[in-house]
This record gives structure tokens, C-alpha cells and sequence, in this order.
């Protein structure tokens, strides 16, 4: 370039300068007033320049009703308390420009959906030092956002598969070993009641090989659904393994556990199966419950319970029995 052509940019006012950056940016004076609306702001908010310069009407491109942009807040000084009251928090100072702040916020009032927008204010200095007006920067951040919100929901998703059975949507064996290993250690901790119930389907194989798997999955569905029915907000429900089932009760004694089994006995003994057509049958299960004993392993815990299981199938099925010997029982009538 020429030393002429150099001599022409140099002589520019700053508010020409600034109309040709390609980020969008507005200038404002002491009074509030502004003195630049840069074309990239225009293409931004979809307001000209003409009906903003010299006014101080600048919110109306970014917020419905009125109140101060981050350039207002600079321009006055304003304490971090009151600069809170509009950004809740969500904001900061500048890592790199002493007295600036910044932040990024959603501002629906731009275009049909709204943007996101990451803005910096910094203040414009006098030669004295003080403050004569200030400059604010807004960088359109709305597809990155959308780019993380759906890593999130992608990443929440895969988690969610990760602990999740695919087939009865309850959660999975892996899930559940995590799970009550957290509730038994929160148990001793603070010394409350936890119990655990394991149940099976009754004669389960048999049904698989008289009516075949696709019927058999549609028996695990119908169990878990029953299940969820069941449940207190409290309560945990996983797919053990195969046709077993699992039941974490936090805050729950020996009774209570008692009781919330034999209502999901009953509940899933009065659910007719139809595995073939003008077919109905009744599909039982055994249910083994007791209550985590302060200082024992998780794998004792979970033996208790597995033990109270297979008695309540070697004394007759359809049955509810509790680690500590207690039983209960209930034939469908």
C-alpha cells in the first residue's frame, strides 16, 4: 500500500473505523446517547443505524421492555451488586480489558427464536481517566450453543442407554450394583432404615418354552410395568438379570418392605397375561425383601435377600419371605 493511501485510513474518524469491523458493536457517550451503530450490528439486531444514533434507544434491538445494556452499567459505573441484579450472576470481568465486563445471555427479542449472544462492554476513557462513554461487542454464540446443547442431550442419552435395559426400560444390573452400594453406605452414614427386594417369575421357563420368547419378554414388560406402578418416589427398580427384578427401598424397615412386596404380588398376580389368542393366564412371582444390617458387606446384604428368594420358590411360590425369616403369603384366587 502507499504512504498516500495509509495517510487516507489514518484519517478516518474512529466512528468510520468502527462501522467497517465485522463484529457487532455500538458506541455510547456519558449522557447514554449513541455515537456508533456499526453495519454488523445493523445485520444483527435488524435495526438501522438512523433510528438509533443520537438516541438512547439501543435496548429496543436487544430487550422487550426497557433497561440498561452492559454499556450502560459500565458508562455509570455501576457496583458488581447492581450489575447482578440484571445478569443474576451470569456475567464477569474481562480477562483481557481492565473494566470491561461480559457475558452471554439469550435474548428472545432477537429474530423469530431468540439469540445467544456473548457481549463484551469496555469503558471509553477521557485523557484524565475518566469515563467519557463506553463500547459494547456482541458475539452471535447461538449455533455453538446448539451444538453443545445437543452434545449434552447426546451425551445424557448415551448415559441413560448405558444404565438402562433395553427391553423393560427399568434400570440396568451394572446401575443397580452402583446404586446400592451409594444407599447402603448412605444407610450407615446417617443410620436409616434401607431394605432390598429381589423377585423372579415363577415357572418362568416353562412359559418361555410354551408360548416362546417373544411371549416371555412380553411377560418381563408386563412385570415392570407393575413395578413402576408400585414404586414410591423414593423407591429404585432394575432388571436384575434374566426374569429377576430388584428393588432398592431407602428409608424403608422390615414391615414397610413387607407391605410395598406383597402389594407388587398381588399387583402382578391380577395381571392377565394373554400369550395366544382368547388366551389368558396368570404368571406368579417370589419375592425375597429384608433390611441392610449396620456394618455388613453389600454382597452379605444382597445374599440375605437372594436366600429369602429362593425360599419363598422352595415353599410354594407366589410368595413374599423376609431374610430374617418372616414370610407372607398369598395364593391368587
Amino acid at each position: 500500500m502507499k504512504t498516500a493511501d495509509l495517510k487516507k485510513v489514518s484519517g478516518l474518524s474512529l466512528a468510520e473505523v468502527l462501522k467497517m469491523v465485522a463484529i457487532p458493536l455500538f458506541v455510547i457517550d456519558r449522557n447514554h446517547k449513541v455515537i456508533c451503530w456499526n453495519r454488523a450490528i445493523e445485520c444483527l439486531t435488524g435495526m438501522s443505524g438512523k433510528d438509533v444514533l443520537g438516541t438512547d434507544q439501543h435496548w429496543r434491538a436487544l430487550y422487550v421492555s426497557k433497561r440498561p445494556t452492559m454499556a450502560d452499567l459500565v458508562v455509570d459505573a455501576m457496583q458488581e451488586e447492581v450489575i447482578d441484579s440484571f445478569y443474576e450472576g451470569n456475567y464477569g470481568k474481562s480477562p483481557v480489558l481492565d473494566s470491561a465486563y461480559e457475558t452471554e445471555s439469550f435474548f428472545p427479542a432477537l429474530g423469530e427464536e431468540g439469540k445467544w449472544l456473548f457481549c463484551t462492554a469496555a469503558p471509553l476513557l477521557d485523557t484524565s481517566g475518566c469515563i467519557v462513554g463506553a463500547v459494547e461487542t456482541l458475539l452471535d454464540t447461538t449455533e455453538r450453543k446448539r451444538v453443545e446443547d445437543n452434545l449434552r442431550e447426546s451425551e445424557k442419552r448415551y448415559r441413560e442407554m448405558s444404565i438402562t435395559d433395553s427391553l423393560t426400560k427399568l434400570f440396568n444390573s451394572r446401575h443397580f450394583f452402583n446404586q446400592l452400594k451409594l444407599e447402603a453406605e448412605r444407610a450407615e452414614r446417617y443410620g436409616h432404615p434401607l431394605s432390598l427386594m429381589l423377585l423372579d417369575i415363577d415357572n418362568f421357563k416353562e412359559y418361555n418354552d410354551l408360548y416362546g420368547h417373544l411371549e416371555g419378554d412380553s411377560a418381563l414388560v408386563v412385570l415392570a410395568d407393575v413395578i413402576r406402578k408400585i414404586l414410591r418416589i423414593t423407591d429404585t427398580a432394575f432388571r436384575y438379570g434374566g426374569e429377576e427384578f430388584t428393588v432398592i427401598l431407602p428409608e424403608t424397615d422390615a414391615a414397610e418392605s413387607l407391605e410395598v412386596a406383597e402389594r407388587l404380588r398381588k399387583g402382578f398376580a391380577s395381571s392377565w397375561l394373554s400369550p395366544l389368542s382368547k388366551l389368558k393366564c396368570c404368571v406368579t412371582i417370589s419375592i425375597g425383601v429384608s433390611r441392610y444390617l449396620p456394618g455388613e458387606t453389600v454382597p452379605s446384604f444382597l445374599n440375605r435377600v437372594d436366600g429369602a428368594m429362593y425360599r419363598a420358590k422352595q415353599r410354594g411360590k407366589n410368595q413374599v419371605c423376609h431374610g430374617n425369616g418372616t414370610e407372607q403369603t398369598g395364593q391368587v384366587a
